[in-house]
């Protein structure tokens, strides 16, 4: 099951929205769906289905025996059925064969504890006929999504926003406390959306619901340690590693349908490939994504470097690969408000075009299961991020009096732009103060104390709206970590933040879009706590990043594609903005609409769209964001951008 939707009042549910919000998630279960009106009345809730397991099961919740327990579930539970042998060990019945009724009768055996259970990805909803409760869960690294809302004319929750406006007593509106989050970091920490009075579950949590409302526990809280004095020695490590990789993996294999996977050419997509081969003894059908452009032009050398060592990486592995091409012309324009308003609620991550490409060409090729390799840099310290900040922290080990009043003063009058301008900004980092400003200056979409003046509302434009707002979502988990080292609080922070919320919505929404399921092994939480205990010089080694991931894996993986640098999955979003967008741009961010919406100061964006297009100022991240916002706002809120069919995966493809 792929979609779950549903209605909680003491009043009664409206079977008819339910209906309605069925229809507002079919992509996510074109394989037919179910609902379900409990005894009392009070709940209606149901799930669509992409069949993966079990083809002959029935789309919709499922029940206990006696219908008392019924589950609607999103995702798959990987450990389903050593979960099942044990449950059928204490005397329960199965009459299927579907993961989703493990949940039923794991929630008979042990209550909400089951979660603890569970090893997969998932969003679920448990209705108990005698306890007259709803239990909501998600995931704990947050793969997939589940939103909820009392603004409405009950408690109703889905796994996607746009079904929760099937309930016309909820009202549109924009929450401007999203709004600084949004524009700093690219997406909008949990449990806020950028809709007032709609919120989302944020990852490791559950949710009780009944007459008296709803109250949120967490079941799983990822800890970072890395102070042991005596830790796992370095080859033992290289050698769990590559047992949890491997055991990650094979666990995600299960399916009664094809599984192809993603492949970038980067180190993580490839070693997971090159696993997947290895234990099932098959090709790999692999996918990938690049640019319809001139061979060896600087477009071609600039953005298609994935897909050269995509090809490199098929080649070596004996894949059976695809490759898409994105044409640069009016039609892609046309696919960008689909794709916004697939997405439900603005995040400024480009790299939807290119994921809702490859999850069409998957689909339309036959395969609706893609395995990926998100996360593995968050865990490994893969980025050059992690590196730099090793060096500020080098510098900050300096005396102060030597450092502060001598070197830093000096490093400053560096020119801007010359060939020393990395140790003029690392002068200039050494000055930050606290943890929030160090994490935001690697992290950052737009700089913080620049956000406040884009505002229109003279309130918003106090110096602390925006810093309060970054604080409370991002302190609590830089605080977190057991560590000496800042680069692990980047890393631990981003992981919890930016891959639950930016990197783990790309794919669910592109892919579901398409009607893919997506897994990503990387993330399977026995790994994932393996990897938070590591010392970071275990993962920056010997001037290398994620040493122990590629030592682990090392022969698997062309020596090529392990020598690579690091390359950003990214389009040619520049030259976009300025051609085939700018009509959209022109219409979205034209300084009437920006006054009409009355959130931000239309000459200030007016400036920014002004010195990108013109080439005067390199503005690509602040206008990316803005545009993005006001084309959802448009789709959302003002609803005066208005989509025809539904994009379909042969419309990308073709």
């Amino acid at each position: 099951m792929c979609g779950i939707f549903g209605q909680f009042t003491p009043r009664g549910a409206d079977p008819a929205l339910i209906e309605r919000m069925a229809a507002a998630l079919a992509h996510r279960g074109p394989d037919g769906y179910g609902t379900h009106l409990s005894q009392s009345r009070s709940l209606a809730f149901g799930a669509g289905r992409l069949a993966i397991i079990d083809l002959s099961a029935p789309a919709g919740p499922i029940f206990s025996e006696d219908r008392a327990i019924a589950v609607a579930f999103n995702g798959e539970i990987y450990n389903h059925r050593a979960l099942r042998a044990e449950l059928e060990g204490k005397g329960h019945r199965f009459a299927t064969r579907t993961d989703t009724e493990v949940i039923v009768h794991g929630y008979e055996q042990w209550g909400v504890a089951v979660m603890e259970r569970l090893r997969g990805m998932f969003a679920l909803a448990i209705w108990d006929e005698r306890k007259q409760w709803l239990v909501l869960a998600r995931d704990r690294l947050g793969e997939k999504p589940l939103y909820y809302t009392e603004a409405g004319s009950g408690f109703t929750f889905a796994s996607e926003i746009k079904a929760l406006f099937e309930d016309p007593a909820l009202p549109r509106a924009v929450n401007p406390d999203a709004l600084p989050t949004y524009l700093a970091l690219g997406y909008t920490p949990p449990p806020l959306t950028m809709f007032r009075g709609v919120l989302k579950l944020p990852p490791g949590a559950y949710m009780l619901v009944d007459r008296n409302g709803p109250r949120i526990d967490r079941y799983w809280t990822p800890q970072m340690e890395t102070d042991d004095p005596h830790p796992m020695p370095y080859a033992e490590a290289v050698r769990e590693a590559r047992r949890l990789i491997t055991e990650a993996v094979e666990t995600r294999l299960m399916s009664d349908v094809p599984i192809g996977a993603f492949l970038s050419g980067g180190l993580d997509s490839t070693a997971v490939v090159a696993l997947v081969a290895q234990l099932t003894g098959r090709p790999v059908r692999t996918f990938t994504v690049g640019y319809d452009v001139p061979k060896g032009s600087r477009a071609d050398e600039k953005f298609n470097v994935d897909a050269h060592y995509a090809a490199l990486a098929a080649k070596a592995l004996g894949t059976d690969h695809h490759e898409i091409l994105i044409r640069p012309d009016e039609r892609l324009a046309e696919f960008l408000p689909h794709l916004i308003y697939a997405m439900d609620e603005p995040i400024a991550q480009p790299a939807i075009i290119q994921t809702v490409y490859v999850s069409a060409l998957a689909r339309h090729s036959g395969v609706p299961v893609l395995l990926s390799g998100d996360a593995g840099d968050e865990l490994f310290a893969g980025y050059p991020a992690y590196t730099s900040d090793r060096m500020l922290e080098r510098y900050l080990s300096l005396p102060e009096s030597l450092r502060a009043r001598l070197i830093t003063p000096l490093l400053e009058r560096l020119p801007e732009g010359g060939r020393l301008d990395a140790l003029r900004k690392l002068a200039a980092k050494s000055r930050l103060t606290d943890d929030v400003s160090r994490y935001l200056t690697w992290m950052k979409i737009v700089p913080p104390d620049r956000i406040n003046s884009l505002f229109a509302d003279h309130l918003m434009r106090r110096p602390d709206y925006t810093y309060t707002r970054l604080m409370a979502a991002l302190k609590p988990f830089l605080a977190a970590p057991q560590t000496r080292h800042f680069a692990d609080r980047i890393a631990f922070t981003s992981l919890n933040l930016w891959v639950a919320e930016d990197s783990n919505m790309r794919v669910d929404k592109m892919s579901m879009a398409m009607s893919i399921e997506a897994r990503a092994p990387l993330e399977d939480h026995h790994l994932v706590a393996f990897a938070l205990k590591l010392p970071l010089h275990y993962k920056l080694r010997a001037g290398d990043v994620k040493r122990v991931f590629k030592d682990a894996v090392r022969d698997l993986i062309p020596a090529e594609i392990l020598a690579r640098p690091k390359w950003g999955f990214f389009p040619p979003l520049s030259d976009w903005l300025r051609s085939i967008f700018r009509p959209l741009v022109e219409k979205c961010l034209h300084p009437d609409r920006v006054a009409a919406v009355g959130l931000f100061d239309p000459a200030a964006v007016s400036g920014i769209v002004r010195d990108h297009i013109d080439k005067n100022k390199y503005e690509l991240w602040p206008l990316w964001a803005l545009f993005v916002f006001h084309l959802w706002h448009a789709l959302y809120i003002e609803r005066d951008l208005t989509l025809p069919a539904p994009l379909r995966p042969a419309d990308l493809v073709h």
